[in-house]
């Protein structure tokens, strides 16, 4: 595919990207339960705290920090790469890029922990499944962002030898 069209259809996945979030969080929030309890995951933090051992107001807070920052991460670089042409928005998607693929690792691995320590019984493995999956799509969609170009590294700062 060439680089243009990647980039073209790369702005679009992250736009629809941002309003699937935002879609989501405010049907879960405007739905009571046991509407989609399953991807809950307030229900599923306070029902896997005795198995963690991460206690739930910090785990809430952290998670609700890390969601507000995920959504508007996705928005700066949904419109970076709207505005791709110049340098200074290159940049920007350089860095949001790599504040989204950081931030998916650290909800990627978390869920992966969550995995092996929960009984294989239990039904919050399927939320940790669909999570887990989740992070790992989001991280590799924002490692795919640096593949489209790969200029896009040097924008961070990183110097090139010849």
């Amino acid at each position: 595919m060439e680089k243009t069209a990647a980039i073209k259809t790369m702005r679009w996945v992250y736009l629809a990207l941002f309003f699937a979030l935002l879609g989501a969080v405010v049907l879960l929030h405007a739905i009571p339960k046991p509407f989609l309890d399953v991807i809950r995951l307030p229900t599923f933090i306070r029902a896997g705290e005795p198995y963690l051992g991460f206690p739930y107001d910090s785990s809430l807070l952290i998670y609700q920090i890390t969601l507000l920052f995920f959504v508007f991460v996705t928005l700066v670089d949904a419109i970076s790469l709207f505005l791709f042409s110049s340098n200074p928005m290159k940049k920007i998607s350089a860095y949001s890029s790599l504040i989204g693929f950081t931030l998916m690792a650290a909800v990627f691995m978390y869920f992966l922990y969550s995995f092996f320590v929960i009984d294989i019984e239990n039904n919050l493995l399927v939320t940790v499944a669909i999570y887990l999956a989740l992070s790992l799509v989001l991280m590799m969609l924002d490692l795919l962002t640096f593949i489209l170009d790969e200029q896009l590294i040097w924008h961070l700062g990183v110097k090139k030898n010849r």
